[in-house]
């Protein structure tokens, strides 16, 4: 069975992995279904809705009912269509694809953490109140865990929930901030500390006596977007609508960030193939020195970097929800344990959200600036898409968590499943002291061995990095932020490589040739990363040892990157893929 960070220890391409070259047929269809409606509803009233119009959001919110793109993750019995997580990806990569990040992020707070912890975490009364109105749109959702003193340390939270001497309802106080669709909401999951302790989730109707909607927030970006605080004074909530077990609200709160990280990077992809295919448009068109811009080499390099950051992304991101789909499908629909069975199934492969939640949003970023770059001038306008997209995506690395805490995230997961020996993570270090021993390990493939056999490298290496880190610390790891961050930026990186290289292995299989632009996509991806690897690696070691001991450490390094060295013309290996990129027109992987 599968495991989260088995990426680490496993070969690449030993099993194989989920990608959209094996999406079903259903799922093409929904594909098409839902970037037909971003592309004729959303985009063209992208500015209507930018400039905060309720109304508008909330007919589209229902017309998105109307198709079942708000209840794919709803049980057919309230009303959903019951699907997969597959295909909510897909859906949200889509929906952003409208160009609206403001009606994307309307979008995904109400069919993600608006809906998603009543369906893992409601009783069968509760999903029978208030799903069929959360999938038709006849209802908006929202959740409240921010607080104006508690963002990451959720558990800092400061709102109170007292039980009345009856034992009917609790009364509620506090201030919640930042909530997605607060002026709109008609249902917001809200947390609160039960006596002041006891942590918990309720469902709280918002004409409910007492809550009280704060003024618009005036934001950077995602301006047609509604953000507010909710102001709860003694607000009276019935027993029967406690989400989960009084004390066990951060079960549900941490857990549905998971679902909110992938979901994440899957908006951040459908971004990510916006950017490039406006930036390829305007270089095909824009003319300067009697010829399109798109024939300078410069901006064939910005296109096909833009183009290896979007591949890879999509690989990790379908790799990460088909894993977790997987899981879940062992589960019998009949197990009397099915949801609490779900929720373990997703925290399974928490490591591998959080990374797609930090990728996509910084490779939208690089891409959103890449791509104002190639349009110059006019990228800074607002006629155009980039200025937009580059103020929209910023708050993509707070959302879900901010980019630091989820690298944290990554590296302590990593941690905690090597001293528990969750994975064979000794066994696998004592593999890399036979290769530093003198017996130097190969992959033997047809397809990309350079680059196969430089990405085991570069696992051994961020293990040699990861193993002196917990000779040095142990446990106390946990405290060494910035050695963290590198470690995770480590494991970041080899994710990538290890999803787009099996994913390029399988297409060749399945097609009986290696596609010379997946190649092409292949080089250029490790041919970067590697290097970054080994970077990151030194300068733990550099920051974590002295004396012998660094001097040992950096010899045994340096065994190890000398396996890493590969030839490639990046020059030309950007501008063949360049060329593909402007004899197709758009991104088409």
């Amino acid at each position: 069975m599968k495991a989260g960070g088995t990426f680490l220890i496993q070969p690449v391409a030993s099993s194989p992995i989920f990608t959209t070259e094996t999406f079903s047929d259903e799922q093409k269809e929904i594909s098409t279904l839902t970037l037909e409606f971003a592309e004729e509803q959303i985009l063209p009233r992208k500015k209507q809705i930018e400039a905060l119009d309720g109304e508008l959001s909330r007919n589209l919110m229902k017309q998105c009912g109307e198709l079942g793109l708000l209840g794919v993750d709803i049980p057919e019995e309230y009303g959903g269509l019951g699907m997969d997580k597959v295909t909510s990806a897909i859906i949200a990569e889509k929906i952003s694809m409208g160009q609206s990040g403001s009606f994307t992020t309307t979008f995904s707070a109400h069919t993600g953490i608006g809906t998603l912890p009543i369906v893992l975490y409601g009783t069968p009364e509760q999903k029978e109140k208030y799903l069929p109105k959360l999938g038709s749109g006849e209802w908006i959702g929202a959740y409240a865990l921010t607080e104006p003193g508690s963002g990451s340390d959720a558990l800092a939270a400061k709102t109170t929930a007292v039980l009345s001497e009856d034992g009917k309802y609790y009364v509620l106080n506090g201030v919640k901030q930042f909530i997605t669709n607060g002026s709109w909401c008609d249902l917001v999951i809200l947390y609160a500390k039960v006596d002041g302790e006891k942590f918990t989730a309720f469902l709280i109707e918002m004409d409910t006596p007492g809550m009280e909607r704060g003024p618009e927030e005036v934001k950077m970006g995602l301006k047609g977007s509604s953000t507010t605080q909710l102001i709860l004074n003694d607000v009276k909530v019935p027993v029967e609508n406690v989400l989960g077990e009084v004390g066990k609200g951060h079960h549900i709160a941490f857990n549905i960030l998971n679902i909110g990280r992938y979901k994440l990077g899957s908006a951040d992809l459908g971004g990510c193939k916006v950017t490039i295919n406006e930036a390829v448009k305007y270089a095909l068109e824009r003319r300067q020195f009697d010829q399109p811009i798109a024939h300078f080499d410069a901006i064939k390099a910005k296109l096909a970097n833009m183009i290896v950051r979007t591949f890879e992304l999509e690989s990790i991101m379908y790799r990460t929800v088909g894993d977790i789909d997987q899981s879940i499908s062992r589960i019998r629909a009949d197990d009397p344990n099915y949801y609490n069975k779900i929720n373990k199934a997703i925290e399974t492969y928490a490591l591998e959200a959080s990374i797609c939640k930090v990728y996509g949003s910084e490779m939208l970023w690089r891409n959103a600036d890449d791509g104002l770059q190639i349009l110059g001038g006019y990228g800074f306008t607002e006629e155009y898409p980039m200025a937009a997209i580059s103020r929209d995506n910023r708050v993509d690395r707070i959302f879900e968590g901010t980019n630091e805490i989820n690298r944290q995230i990554i590296a302590g997961q990593f941690l905690k499943k090597a001293l528990t020996e969750e994975l064979p993570i000794r066994q696998r270090i004592n593999q890399m002291r036979a290769v530093m021993s003198g017996r130097p390990f190969r992959v033997y493939s047809d397809i990309l061995p350079q680059e196969k056999t430089a990405l085991e490298y570069a696992k051994f290496i961020a293990l040699h990095a990861f193993n002196e880190s917990i000779i040095k610390y142990g446990q106390g790891m946990r405290h060494e932020h910035q050695l963290l961050e590198l470690l995770a930026n480590m494991f970041i990186n080899i994710y990538v490589m290890d999803s787009t290289l099996a994913r390029i292995s399988q297409a060749a299989e399945s097609n009986g040739a290696l596609p010379e632009d997946l190649k092409t996509i292949g080089q250029l991806s490790v041919f970067e990363k590697v290097r970054h690897v080994t970077r990151e690696a030194k300068i733990a070691l550099l920051s974590i040892l002295e004396g012998e001991e660094l001097q040992t450490a950096l010899d045994e390094l340096n065994a190890l990157t000398r396996h890493t060295d590969m030839h490639l013309n990046a020059f030309e290996a950007r501008r063949y893929l360049a060329e593909v990129l402007y004899e197709k027109g758009k991104y088409e992987y």
